[in-house]
């Protein structure tokens, strides 16, 4: 996880737009709102990975548009360990 997706400004709006693209697939998919278990249990097998991919994107796009703000330690030329 880089140091911007730990960030709530970048965070929060990437969780609610995965949540309501979710609920929008669910929907679409004609999965029945009933808030049991097992709709949770598929809620979250379709918003996680929505919204993992949706953070990555964006990570993308910050780090081609603007370095020094997707990662500011790379930004500022020092390595970067694991």
């Amino acid at each position: 996880m880089s140091p911007i997706e730990r960030k709530w400004w970048f965070a929060l709006p990437v969780m609610f737009i995965a949540m309501a693209a979710t609920l929008w697939l669910l929907d679409y998919a004609q999965v029945p709102r009933t808030y049991s278990f097992a709709w949770v249990i598929i809620f979250s097998l379709c918003s996680v990975p929505l919204q993992r991919s949706l953070s990555f994107l964006v990570w993308v796009l910050l780090l081609w548009l603007a370095p020094e703000v997707a990662d500011s330690k790379r930004a500022k030329g020092q390595r970067h360990t694991v």
